[in-house]
């Protein structure tokens, strides 16, 4: 039977009362809500209670955390180290001096590109959080849950800011599980401080200029500059998508080393960029196409004897802890293009002497097989971490070039390889300076006006004991010339002995003069390293730098003077541009060292010591080109340390080449062989842009003129008969040349070859020998004027072909009447005052 409808209004509804819910008399009873029932208000009352228990727990936990943050100054954000830059004369960045390599620039500066690429794969709602991005926090924790590892960071740049400005790393101790977890709720309090202090472009420039990207670069513009050789602002898309792709794990994907790695990180970024509409899928497919192309620039950072040394000396005056992180400036007096010349030949010449057939030392090739060997070993623990890599014995060099004028350093090497080797050769070792000492001898004696370069000096054999140089027995290179044949003879010239590097004659000329004349004039040239006092020190075996030699060499194209030091920084300024150190500028940046006239002597032996002595091989086999130059080889005994110095009138250069530990190069390893050609290379390489000049001689010395072949001073007919290659036959020249005198000096020794004609000339006019006969030393005899030819003799028609005279051409006055020479005149007491005045004859008339 069915039930009697009693609600029809939930009938029309649709709706139907259960049975269930009906009370008594079929009426509907109301349901009470949950929230007013009794249990629901004391369960709400619990969680309430609890809530706010736990709520200050939290607060109670996260208070002192808060109160660190708080106790982090933001304005070291600002304290970041700066590289010190060092310039070349020219501006130019020749190296840098840092503990972190960083170059810090403003955010104007930096390309929209890059900070899109930045902010797609570092923190793609930077510019719309606060320092903490909740949403990807949440995102983190589900990844990493579901990954049941840390798989995830959710770190946003100005937390990466904050971590790194304040090494908050630090703050996670060892073992401690909550350490981490306890470091990120700070980093979360500071990350929300420098927000509310700084605008979103300020971070970011502080972020740019302090994270680091590998390779020790620190900052977007080391790496910029680092990687591809350009300014920030210059980088393109690809190159800045690959510069923000390697920020996750910098030292893992560094281009330069890691190129495929840095492409995958590169393209990730590149599709960061798409995803957030930054890119096309085209132009991100585009971008992912091409290679990675990397262009670290030469210069830059990169580890050489003279920036150490330059490194070294900015410290002596700034201060290290100021070099290495203010930020300043050095500008140095190194010329890069020519440093790096100079670098390129020693490299190259001495590769060429190890290539020599026979050559038995170790090369620098085989030296870099042993030590790549052993950093392989190294790696795989086949020995210990600790085993030091072996130290090259390869064959080294170091050379010099400074400005004559003010002695700062234009190129410096100090050994083949820095990496291999940091100790400068050039201005830490002292070794036996061999004949190149030689000029310093001769200079000596030139100061004495008793001493000038047509002087002769015996040139026999001389008993090695005499001097103590090197075995009692003597070897190839000790004594003669630097040569494989060792010539010798009776007589010889200063300049002469000096041109053609005579030992025995030397060592003779030092013996008259005294071994205190030379150890004062060497002392005062700027060589400090002790003189020994032996009569050997004539022959250049006390020991001498490289820096003190190249010095003292400048005295000679300075006209006696030279620089009062070697200089390598010229001026620093700080990171505003305020001039920390500036060199001083004297009136006279030159100290005298010896007379004009004995430096001039021995410059004009040197002259030709480079063009036809022992440096001849410099123009005829290594291309020295043809500019005015001088220069003294140096061969030590047993071939175990060799130099070659020289100048122009604008720069002096040194080279040395040897072992670092000495022994003999080769036999016959004469030094112009080895050192010469990277001076010739050095000297060509510094023409190009320092001017070269002959070499005035002193106005107040005396010109005279020798005889070639006497070597004593000319008479009228110092000529020889010569080949004559035009017109066939033979012909007379002069055969004589100029040399400087000092005034005073006693030179009046006239030819005793071509006296009265001699063998020279008088043979070649009337065909018979004058037999040679000692001149007389009286110079009066030989100042009386010469009977000269005024015009032919034989007139009309010769039938014997006589040989014509040489007129020789005298000066006139503009009448035609011959000016008549000035002689000095010797007065005798009770000997009449008057010229002797000779009639030229008639001229021969033959029909």
């Amino acid at each position: 039977m069915p039930e009697p409808e009693v609600n029809p209004i939930a009938r029309q509804l649709g709706g139907k009362v259960p049975p269930s819910k009906r009370g008594k008399g079929n009426v509907v009873r109301r349901r009470v809500p949950i929230y007013r029932r009794k249990w629901f208000a004391i369960l709400a009352i619990i969680c309430l209670v609890t809530g706010v228990t736990a709520m200050g727990v939290v607060m109670a936990i996260l208070a002192p955390l808060r109160e660190q943050a708080e106790t982090f100054d933001l304005a070291d954000l600002h304290k970041i180290e700066k590289a010190s830059l060092i310039y070349d004369r020219r501006g130019d960045e020749l190296g840098r001096i840092f503990v972190l390599n960083r170059t810090p620039i403003k955010f104007e500066q930096v390309p929209l590109r890059l900070i899109d690429a930045l902010t797609a794969q570092e923190d793609e709602r930077f510019f719309r959080h606060k320092g903490v991005d909740m949403v990807g926090v949440v995102r983190a924790m589900y990844l990493n849950y579901k990954a049941g590892e840390e798989t995830q960071g959710a770190s946003t740049i100005t937390q990466q800011l904050a971590r790194d400005a304040f090494k908050l790393k630090e703050l996670e101790k060892a073992g401690d599980k909550n350490a981490r977890y306890t470091r990120k709720i700070v980093e979360w309090f500071i990350a929300e401080r420098i927000e509310e202090k700084y605008t979103k472009s300020e971070i970011l420039e502080m972020y740019l200029n302090r994270i680091f990207f590998g390779r020790n670069f620190y900052g977007i513009q080391a790496a910029a500059q680092g990687y591809f050789g350009k300014d920030v602002k210059d980088l393109s898309l690809e190159e800045s998508a690959l510069i923000c792709g390697i920020i996750k794990s910098p030292n893992n994907l560094e281009p330069l080393r890691y190129p495929d790695r840095a492409k995958k990180a590169r393209d990730h970024v590149l599709d960061r960029m798409r995803e957030e509409g930054l890119l096309s899928k085209a132009e991100a497919e585009q971008y992912k196409a091409m290679p990675v192309v990397t262009n670290p620039p030469d210069n830059v950072t990169r580890l050489s004897h003279v920036t150490e040394e330059i490194r070294q000396q900015a410290i002596g005056i700034i201060g290290e802890e100021a070099a290495q992180s203010g930020g300043f400036h050095i500008y140095a007096t190194v010329d890069a293009k020519l440093q790096r010349a100079v670098e390129a030949s020693v490299r190259q010449r001495l590769s060429e002497v190890e290539q020599r057939p026979g050559y038995t030392h170790q090369t620098y090739e085989l030296y870099h097989q042993i030590k790549d060997l052993a950093k392989k070993r190294i790696a795989s623990k086949e020995i210990p971490a600790n085993t030091p890599i072996p130290a090259p014995q390869y064959l080294q060099a170091a050379a010099l070039v400074i400005d004559n004028h003010d002695g700062s350093v234009l190129a410096m090497v100090g050994g083949r390889d820095f990496l291999d080797s940091m100790f400068n050769r050039a201005l830490q070792t002292r070794r036996p300076t061999g004949t190149a000492f030689l000029p310093f001898v001769y200079a000596a004696a030139f100061e004495k006006p008793q001493y000038y370069p047509p002087g002769l000096m015996e040139d026999k054999p001389i008993n090695n004991r005499l001097v103590m140089i090197g075995g009692f027995d003597g070897r190839l290179g000790e004594w003669g010339t630097e040569q494989e044949e060792t010539v010798y003879g009776d007589t010889i010239s200063l300049r002469e002995s000096l041109v053609q590097s005579r030992t025995a004659a030397t060592a003779r000329l030092g013996l008259e003069i005294g071994l205190p004349s030379v150890k004062d004039l060497v002392a005062r040239a700027g060589i400090k390293s002790p003189v020994r006092d032996y009569p050997s020190s004539f022959l250049g075996v006390s020991e001498a730098k490289l820096d003190e030699m190249v010095l003292a060499y400048s005295t000679f194209p300075n006209k006696g003077k030279r620089p009062k030091e070697l200089t390598l920084i010229h001026r620093i300024t700080d990171d505003k541009g305020k001039v920390i150190y500036q060199i001083k500028e004297d009136e006279e940046p030159l100290v005298p060292v010896m007379d004009e006239i004995a430096a001039y002597q021995t410059h004009s032996c040197l002259v030709e010591a480079l063009d036809r002595g022992t440096g001849r091989p410099a123009r005829d086999e290594f291309g020295l080109k043809d500019f005015p130059a001088a220069g003294k080889t140096g061969t030590a005994y047993e071939f175990k340390d060799l130099w070659f110095l020289g100048y122009t009138s604008s720069v002096t250069c040194g080279v040395w080449c040897g072992f670092d530990q000495q022994k003999p190069i080769y036999e016959g390893a004469f030094s112009n062989r080895i050192a010469l050609p990277i001076w010739s290379d050095a000297m060509n390489a510094a023409s190009k842009d320092y001017k070269t000049e002959e070499i005035a001689p002193p106005q107040e010395a005396q010109l005279v003129e020798i005889c070639n072949k006497s070597g004593l001073r000319a008479v009228d007919s110092c000529y020889e008969k010569v080949p004559d290659t035009v017109n066939g036959g033979m012909k007379a020249v002069r055969c004589t040349h100029r040399e400087v005198i000092r005034p005073g000096s006693n030179f009046e020794t006239y030819c005793n070859v071509h006296r009265t004609g001699g063998p020279g000339l008088a043979s070649m006019l009337i065909g018979v020998d004058v037999p040679q006969e000692t001149v007389p030393m009286n110079p009066a005899a030989f100042n009386v004027p010469s009977v000269r030819m005024k015009g032919l003799t034989v007139i009309g028609n010769d039938p014997y072909n006589a040989e014509l005279p040489v007129l020789r051409a005298e000066p006139v006055d503009e009448s035609g009447e011959v000016v008549p020479r000035a002689v000095p005149v010797m007065e005798e007491e009770g000997q009449p005052q008057s010229p002797i005045k000779l009639a030229p004859p008639p001229p021969l008339k033959l029909d």
